[in-house]
């Protein structure tokens, strides 16, 4: 469940927004290093799961970025001139670089020129999971667009304790719905996030809700937020 959440964020450890300047290239050159996040994960009982994940970068190729995750995934941001996207990568496959590329547009998760008001699409997947009884679990994993807008470009929020200022603030949301089958009706899915970003840091706090009209899914919460030194 956590997985395409993390993919989705990871994106900050990677990019290098534009601020006020036309810049051409928007990928942290950061090859060697790595990133530390904590996660916050809340299921539809109120559960809380407290937990770390870092990032590792590796190499910066084809106008691409690759990294790696603690759980062992690959994932690859690249950039063209209408924005950055995000491809998850089976770690036994080799990088196809020619077909991230073909496949950009659907899976933007920053669309240039970063601006006020700006809004795109991007393809999604819901994780909130149906449950009717023990043994009884299943994923949804439902396919839908996701809208999203920058809604501000100099935010500035709390990390940690620490004032980081000009943050670029998107909002993001979609919705869909499925019929699980008797005795249930259709349940209905409703997906909000927010994200920060900084020229300098990247993506500094994540936060995504998933909301059902159903107590058989309930809501669910997720956020990410980078460890300062």
């Amino acid at each position: 469940m956590r997985k395409n959440y993390t993919d989705f964020l990871l994106l900050s450890v990677f990019l290098l927004l534009m601020s006020c300047k036309k810049d051409t290239q928007h990928l942290i050159k950061n090859t060697g290093k790595t990133n530390f996040y904590e996660i916050i994960f809340e299921d539809k009982d109120k559960n809380k799961n407290i937990y770390r994940q870092s990032y590792h970068f590796l190499q910066n190729k084809n106008n691409s970025i690759t990294v790696l995750k603690n759980d062992g995934d690959i994932v690859v941001f690249s950039q063209k001139n209408n924005g950055i996207s995000k491809t998850n990568i089976n770690n036994s496959q080799p990088i196809d670089y020619d077909s991230i590329l073909q496949n950009h547009d659907l899976k933007r998760i920053v669309a240039f020129p970063i601006k006020k008001g700006m809004e795109w699409q991007t393809d999604d997947m819901t994780t909130i999971k149906l449950i009717m009884g023990f043994d009884r679990i299943y994923k949804t994993d439902l396919p839908f667009r996701l809208n999203n807008k920058i809604v501000k470009t100099n935010e500035t929020i709390i990390v940690n304790g620490r004032k980081i200022k000009n943050c670029i603030e998107i909002s993001s949301n979609g919705k869909t719905s499925f019929i699980p089958g008797p005795p249930l009706d259709k349940i209905k899915i409703e997906v909000t996030s927010r994200s920060w970003y900084t020229k300098d840091l990247g993506i500094v706090r994540y936060e995504r809700e998933e909301k059902s009209d159903s107590a058989t899914t309930g809501n669910i919460y997720y956020s990410k937020t980078l460890l300062l030194e």
